[in-house]
């Protein structure tokens, strides 16, 4: 009996996630700003991470995930604190992983801390637009 019941879920999770797939796939369409990408992305993998982890797990580690903003295939998400990043990269990355390979062969994700995001130096366009532009002349007279 326990048995046939696991098989019963696992057909209706299986359904229910090829179904989040078919709507993936119809809004990608419509979904073209990569923050709204990131944030529909999340909500349903974090559902899924939910029905494979259990709702204890998931409250633990997933609650206060934020999604950023899918960018170069990457889906970046942000946590509370670098051990949380660190815990979550360590023991379920590669699940999370599996899981957006589904909605998308494409994407995979990156976790970073709050202190991480803030902390990170912020790029001077100036800069790096002379960079660039150094680069292209470099180039132009190596040719």
């Amino acid at each position: 009996m326990k048995k046939t019941r696991v098989i019963k879920r696992k057909h209706t999770l299986k359904t229910r996630w090829m179904n989040q797939k078919v709507q993936l796939r119809e809004k990608n369409l419509n979904l073209a700003h990569p923050v709204v990408k990131a944030s529909y992305i999340w909500s349903i993998l974090s559902e899924q991470l939910c029905d494979v982890l259990g709702p204890h797990v998931h409250h633990q580690w997933f609650k206060d995930v934020k999604p950023l903003v899918i960018s170069h295939n990457v889906l970046i998400l942000e946590v509370n604190n670098h051990f949380s990043a660190q815990w979550i990269h360590t023991h379920y990355h590669e699940l999370v992983d599996v899981l957006l390979s589904v909605m998308d062969k494409k994407l995979s994700s990156f976790f970073l801390s709050q202190s991480e995001r803030l902390n990170a130096p912020k790029l001077k366009t100036k800069s790096l637009l002379e960079n660039t532009t150094s680069e292209v002349k470099r180039h132009k007279e190596d040719d």
